[in-house]
């Protein structure tokens, strides 16, 4: 494995940071408080091409690696200040792209590939239910055949976008008597009269990205928008979980690195006893922790990313970079707050956002405990 990175991921680097800047440098502290989406910065993304690095070249992208990947989005986490939209904007790319290029029809790549492309279209990915979170195949979400397609019953909760989407990906049972080989996936269009969608669900952090509950009633969807043959939702399930783990946090990477160097600016900056903070052998400890975290998030990430490139399995792997990922920002975040003191604090601050974002990472993609007994699995135990 290589840990030099080309002239091409340079300037996939550097691209992804002028974006990032330009478009999401700061963020207003009422669109946090306010639970904001950016909808017309979500549409300046799109239409900077940003996307198209994550599209094959067959399919009208640019065709990067998922190394490149991996660069593009950490760069852009680190530029961006919402981290929100940094986060919905690596669902699109990790949980709804992949799926519907490798699984979907020419038809349905024609019909929405250019729409999300384009922020046309926005997409959620609908797994949790109510009584079906780490235990994912406990799903009752039922899709029942009919002369028409399929009819769809079942409710999904906690799912980011859902308010505001456009498309939805959604996984349910076509045959509850088969096991997980009775799951489905499908492309359904929104608005539908069988659909009902819940307003925003106000939450801890990641405010700017939109979250809801969706009920299906009787949702009548045409046996074109199922994505991939029936009962083959399991496969598609488990391919993009494992995109998700290995990349979806590849965002909050170039967050710990601006988090780092937003503190140790400070701690350098902010006197106490007629010297630096940052002399104080408890706040340089912290720091070094801090920067520990973030080269082991690295590793984590690139070695996930080349995996993927060299066509090797990554189960393992993505469920330590998810783990190592989403509980370094946590740690790291606290940290952060405790070397700003007070004015980390306040209300509106990046390391008081950068703190209520960072609990979310633990939960969502699969629960760190999830992640623990996965691996635990996957080393024999």
């Amino acid at each position: 494995m290589n840990f030099e990175i080309s002239p091409q991921q340079k300037e996939v680097r550097e691209e992804a940071i002028e974006i990032g800047s330009r478009l999401f440098a700061d963020l207003p502290p009422r669109s946090d408080s306010a639970s904001h989406f950016d909808e017309s910065g979500w549409k300046k993304l799109c239409d900077s091409g940003f996307a198209h690095g994550f599209i094959p070249k067959d399919h009208g992208g640019r065709g990067w690696d998922t190394q490149t990947k991996a660069i593009a989005l950490e760069a852009f986490g680190f530029a961006c200040e919402d981290n929100g939209l940094a986060l919905g904007f690596s669902a699109l790319v990790c949980t709804i792209l992949p799926p519907l290029i490798t699984f979907g029809s020419q038809e349905q790549i024609s019909k929405y590939l250019p729409r999300l492309l384009s922020g046309e279209t926005i997409a959620a990915d609908c797994i949790t239910e109510p009584h079906a979170g780490s235990d994912a195949m406990a799903m009752e979400s039922f899709a029942q055949r009919n002369e028409s397609g399929y009819l769809l019953n079942g409710e999904k909760a906690y799912i980011g976008f859902a308010p505001v989407a456009d498309l939805l990906l959604v996984y349910a049972k076509t045959d509850p008597n088969a096991g997980p080989w009775g799951l489905s996936a499908f492309l359904v269009d929104c608005p539908n009269p069988g659909i009902h969608k819940s307003d925003n669900i106000e939450k801890l952090g990641l405010r700017t990205l939109p979250m809801g509950d969706l009920t299906f009633t009787d949702c009548q969807i045409s046996e074109s928008a199922r994505l991939g043959e029936e009962g083959t939702g399991l496969s598609l399930f488990n391919e993009s979980m494992e995109w998700e783990r290995a990349l979806i946090l590849a965002s909050q990477v170039g967050v710990l690195a601006r988090q780092l160097e937003d503190t140790v600016e400070f701690s350098k900056k902010r006197k106490q006893f007629k010297k630096p903070i940052s002399q104080f052998q408890s706040v340089s400890n912290r720091i070094a922790d801090m920067r520990l975290r973030l080269e082991n998030c690295k590793l984590h990430l690139y070695r996930s990313a080349w995996l993927i490139d060299q066509g090797k399995s990554i189960a393992a792997e993505a469920a330590m970079t998810k783990l190592t990922i989403s509980e370094a920002f946590l740690a790291s975040s606290t940290d952060a707050m405790r070397i700003h003191g007070a004015v980390g604090y306040l209300s509106g601050s990046a390391t008081e956002r950068n703190l209520r974002d960072s609990v979310g990472g633990v939960l969502y993609a699969g629960t760190s405990d999830i992640q623990r007994n996965l691996i635990a699995r996957l080393t024999g135990i």
